[in-house]
């Protein structure tokens, strides 16, 4: 374990500073924690090859459970904390768990209920990461110890993030993205990082200019927050590296932001399956759906009608359980996104091969029609989405968050300002408007809350 030996050389440095307890987790006890997780873990009955469901979230266990899997050669799948007992011991049984492990109520303490019925065992194997699901039903990622370490290795060097920096942990450590930026960064190298259970935009400027963070990995709802609301004091001068993921970040919050606080906020694009894929590294603002060039050691092609396939040493080895068409051909990855290339070799991308909304056999792009309405006076947010249509089979569906400060802004407006832009089956036919676009603890669309909001606006 290369933590091993940061814990041997540095055992007082503190890696993980929780501000709410106003105390910090050093190496060593990290290192100390891990060999009692591993004795309470075995005890439960864990052995090689077996499954831990975790749902210690955002917690100083983190990284002592992730350790603690890996002295016994032991499966971990993080979950989100904020998943009720049903949805963990579903997944738990979906995937054969031997253990489940929730928060014990103090800092860094962990509950451990072993499990007995219906067990699998998953050699070679040191992390099951959840997708999204924004598809469908979550599936799980087989990954391995070089896979995890690979990821970790290219993310660190096309973002310059050091051993001796300090990062805003905001994101959560139970997702790819925040073990790829955050848990695996403190495990391999000793990158620091301020921990709290969620984001609290309130708190987060004062934690930056506390501990001298310099790096701040987050989602596009976090920036944009911080455009609307400006931190006390201004934008801490210490926190400088500013990285998006998890959802598409619109060229105008980085604009507003770098006219606010003269500082670009980076976009970088991956999978859980892929590990990091993209990064857009320079100062340049580009158009949306960059997502920059490829990150060191990942190779990225256009094959099937410009889907995204992706191929690296940080490529899971498949899911759990696999299935025709899971993506994992030709030694790499094949996205669900479809994409293209700028002049200067940056990655572009274009839509969702399960987004299209097909009107009568006509395919329609949700981006297209959504970056036209963006431009629309009046229009703060949108997003497209399909709605049944008993004559075309889907029509197209636009959830429309009004702009306050803009004048009056009516679905009778909306279509005859698409009319002038867009082909007619483009235009959308039923027009929702909503406070704001619901959004999953990923910072993701949560696609199915729009879509029940359209669907119950079609019955009335």
């Amino acid at each position: 374990m290369r933590f091993a030996g940061i814990a041997r050389r540095e055992p007082a440095r503190p890696l993980i500073h929780l501000p709410d307890a106003n105390s910090s987790v050093s190496a060593g006890d990290i290192w100390s924690a891990h060999r009692i997780h591993a004795d309470r873990l075995a005890q439960a009955g864990v052995e090689a090859g077996a499954l831990v469901v975790s749902a210690a979230g955002n917690s100083a266990a983190a990284a002592p459970l992730l350790l603690a899997c890996r002295a016994l050669d032991a499966a971990l799948l993080p979950v989100d904390a904020g998943a009720t007992a049903g949805e963990i011991d579903a997944l738990a049984s979906r995937f054969g768990a031997s253990a489940i492990v929730t928060p014990a109520g103090g800092a860094g303490d962990l509950r451990i209920a072993a499990r007995a019925a219906d067990t699998r065992r998953y050699p070679g194997v040191a992390m099951l990461k959840l997708t999204s699901g924004s598809t469908g039903v979550p599936k799980a990622t087989l990954t391995t110890d070089a896979q995890l370490a690979a990821d970790c290795a290219h993310i660190v060097a096309a973002m310059d993030i050091r051993a001796g920096d300090t990062q805003i942990a905001a994101i959560p450590l139970s997702h790819s993205y925040g073990l790829g930026n955050l848990l695996l960064p403190l495990l391999v190298q000793g990158t620091a990082f301020v921990l709290r259970d969620t984001f609290v935009p309130q708190q987060m400027a004062a934690d930056a200019r506390r501990f001298g963070a310099r790096v701040f990995p987050g989602v596009p709802f976090m920036f944009q927050y911080f455009v609307d609301n400006p931190p006390a004091g201004g934008w801490p001068p210490s926190l400088g590296r500013l990285i998006s993921a998890g959802a598409p970040l619109a060229r105008a919050t980085v604009r507003a932001f770098r006219d606010r606080f003269g500082i670009k906020i980076h976009t970088f694009y991956g999978a859980s399956e892929t590990g990091g894929i993209a990064f857009d590294a320079d100062d340049d603002i580009h158009e949306d759906g960059a997502v920059g060039l490829p990150l060191p050691g990942v190779a990225v092609s256009l094959r099937d009608g410009d889907r995204v396939h992706v191929r690296s040493d940080a490529v899971s080895s498949g899911y759990s359980e696999p299935g025709e068409g899971d993506g994992f051909v030709d030694g790499g990855f094949l996205t669900g996104d479809y994409g293209g290339w700028d002049a200067r070799g940056r990655l572009l991308l274009r839509g969702r091969a399960s987004s299209f909304v097909n009107v009568a056999g006509r395919k329609v792009v949700p981006d297209e029609v959504e970056q036209v309405l963006r431009a629309m006076p009046g229009v703060a947010d949108v997003r497209i989405v399909a709605a049944p249509d008993a004559r075309r089979g889907q029509q197209i569906a636009a959830c429309v968050v009004r702009d306050a400060r803009a004048g009056r802004l009516t679905a009778v407006g909306i279509r005859r300002y698409c009319a002038a832009r867009l082909a007619t089956y483009k235009i959308p036919r039923t027009i929702v408007f909503v406070d704001s676009i619901p959004r999953t603890s990923r910072g993701k669309i949560d696609r199915a809350a729009l879509d029940a909001v359209v669907r119950a606006h079609v019955r009335a």
